[in-house]
C-alpha cells in the first residue's frame, strides 16, 4: 500500500491521492501541527495504485537544469500594482482569461479568515487572489470543480505552490481529462505554516486584542503600505487600530522564521528551474542588479514562461506591462536551487506549541527566528545592494544546506 511507510516529508498535503481514489478509501486528517495526511480504510482500498500514480512527491524536479524564458515585469496600472504583492502579472493572466469567458482557481480568504483555494468568474471575485496568504491552502474544493470546468471546453488558470500544481496536473492525466484550456502557474515557494497556526493566531488577536463590538473587515499579508519589498501585514477594523499589536506580533514573522513550515517544505522537490506551471511568479528581489531599464517602484515580478503555451499566452497581454528579458544569473533565488533548512529547534517549538496553553507566548518566542535566519535577514538587503546576494545563496547553499 502508498501510504504505509508515508513519511511526513514524503507527503506535501495536495489531496491528489484522496481525490483520484473511486472508493473513497482515503480521507485527509490533520496531525497535532494542523498538517493534512492521507488516511487509508484498508477495508475500501484494492491497491489499484492511482493514489501513487498522482502523487507529485514521486516526481523530482530539484537538481533537474531547464532555460525558461525570464522577465522582470511591472503592470502599468497603479491601481492594479498598489493591490499586488509584487508586480501584478497575476491580474494580467487573470483579466485575459476572465476575456474568454473562464474562470480561475486562486487562494483567498473565506468570511472567517479561513485560507482556501476558489473559483472565480469575474476580476471582481479573481482579486481576492491578488495578495499572498503565507498559510498552507486548502485545495479539497478544486478538483471537481475544475474537473467539470475543462470538460464542458471552459478556458482555466489555476494558481498555486508547484507540488499543488503538480498533484492537480497528475490527477487530471490520470482522469484523461482535456488540459488544452488550463493555464497553470505555480509560485517560488518559501513554505508553508499550517491552517492550524494561523487559527490560532486569529483566535489570539480576536480574544485579546480586538474589542467584543468590533471586527476584522480586513487583512493583507503583503501590504505595501511601507514598501513593496518589507514584509508588512495590515489587519483592519471596523472601528480600532492593530497597527501596533501587529508591528510587533506578526503573522508574517513566524512564516519567515520557519519554524511552522510543513515537513515536505524542506525536502522540496520543485526547487529548480524546471517548473510544472506554464508560468512561475515571484517577487523580483535582485532587480536593481539586473539591468533593467524600467521604474521598479511599486513591486516587479519575476516571471519564468515555462512551456510554448505559456509564452504564446504570454505575448498576447504583455503590452499591458513593462516587461524585459534578463539572464538566469539576475534572477537567480534561493528556492529556485533549493530548499530552506529547517531550524536546528524546530523539534523544540512544536513540542512546546503543543503542550501549551498559552500559543502567544510560545508564538513570540520562535517567531524572532533562529540566530541563523536574523542574521540572513539583517544582511540580504546588504548583499543584494552590493551584487554579492547570488554568491552568498550559493555559499549558504554549500555550507548549511542539507543534502536531498
Amino acid at each position: 500500500m502508498f501510504t504505509e511507510n508515508l513519511k511526513k516529508s514524503d507527503c506535501c498535503g495536495c489531496m491528489a491521492c484522496a481525490n483520484i481514489c473511486g472508493k473513497s478509501a482515503i480521507t485527509m486528517k490533520h496531525d497535532k501541527c494542523g498538517f493534512y495526511y492521507p488516511i487509508v480504510d484498508e477495508t475500501k482500498c484494492v491497491n489499484c495504485g492511482l493514489c501513487q500514480k498522482v502523487c507529485p512527491m514521486e516526481d523530482t524536479f530539484t537538481g533537474v537544469d531547464a532555460s525558461p524564458d525570464i522577465y522582470a515585469l511591472r503592470n502599468r496600472d497603479p491601481q492594479i500594482l498598489k493591490g499586488s504583492s509584487s508586480g501584478g502579472m497575476f491580474t494580467l493572466l487573470a483579466k485575459w482569461v476572465i476575456s474568454q469567458n473562464g474562470v480561475v482557481y486562486g487562494v483567498a480568504f473565506d468570511k472567517d479568515y479561513k485560507v482556501l483555494h476558489m473559483r472565480a468568474q469575474s476580476m471582481e471575485e479573481a482579486s481576492a487572489f491578488c495578495t499572498s496568504k503565507y498559510v498552507e491552502s486548502d485545495l479539497s474544493e478544486v478538483y471537481v470543480s475544475l474537473s467539470q470546468d475543462l470538460k464542458s471546453g471552459k478556458t482555466v488558470l489555476l494558481t498555486g505552490t508547484p507540488c499543488q500544481i503538480a498533484g492537480v496536473q497528475k490527477f487530471l492525466r490520470t482522469r484523461h481529462i482535456p488540459t488544452d484550456n488550463l493555464y497553470t502557474c505555480d509560485n517560488i515557494c518559501h513554505g508553508v505554516p499550517s491552517r492550524m497556526l494561523w487559527k490560532d493566531y486569529l483566535k489570539i488577536l480576536k480574544e485579546k486584542y480586538i474589542a467584543k463590538d468590533d471586527r476584522i473587515t480586513g487583512i493583507n499579508m503583503r501590504s505595501k503600505r511601507v514598501s513593496w519589498k518589507k514584509q508588512v501585514m495590515d489587519v483592519t477594523l471596523e472601528k480600532g487600530n492593530l497597527e501596533s499589536v501587529i508591528e510587533g506580533f506578526s503573522f508574517n514573522r513566524f512564516f519567515l522564521s520557519l519554524y511552522g513550515n510543513r515537513p515536505s517544505c524542506f525536502h522540496c522537490h520543485y526547487t529548480s528551474y524546471k517548473r510544472p506551471g506554464d508560468f512561475t511568479l515571484g517577487d523580483f528581489w535582485n532587480v536593481e542588479n539586473a539591468g533593467v531599464t524600467f521604474d521598479v517602484e511599486g513591486g516587479v515580478n519575476l516571471v519564468l514562461v515555462n512551456t510554448p503555451k505559456g509564452q504564446k499566452l504570454f505575448d498576447q497581454i504583455k503590452g499591458e506591462a513593462d516587461y524585459q528579458s534578463v539572464s538566469k544569473k539576475a534572477s537567480w533565488q534561493p528556492h529556485l536551487e533549493y530548499s530552506a533548512k529547517p531550524p536546528a529547534k524546530q523539534a523544540a517549538f512544536w513540542h512546546e506549541y503543543t503542550e501549551s496553553n498559552d500559543k502567544e507566548m510560545v508564538m513570540r518566542k520562535y517567531m524572532q527566528g533562529s540566530f541563523l535566519t536574523k542574521v540572513i535577514r539583517k544582511v540580504t538587503p546588504f548583499l543584494r545592494k552590493t551584487g554579492l546576494y547570488g554568491f552568498a545563496g550559493k555559499m549558504y547553499k554549500t555550507l548549511l544546506v542539507r543534502k536531498k
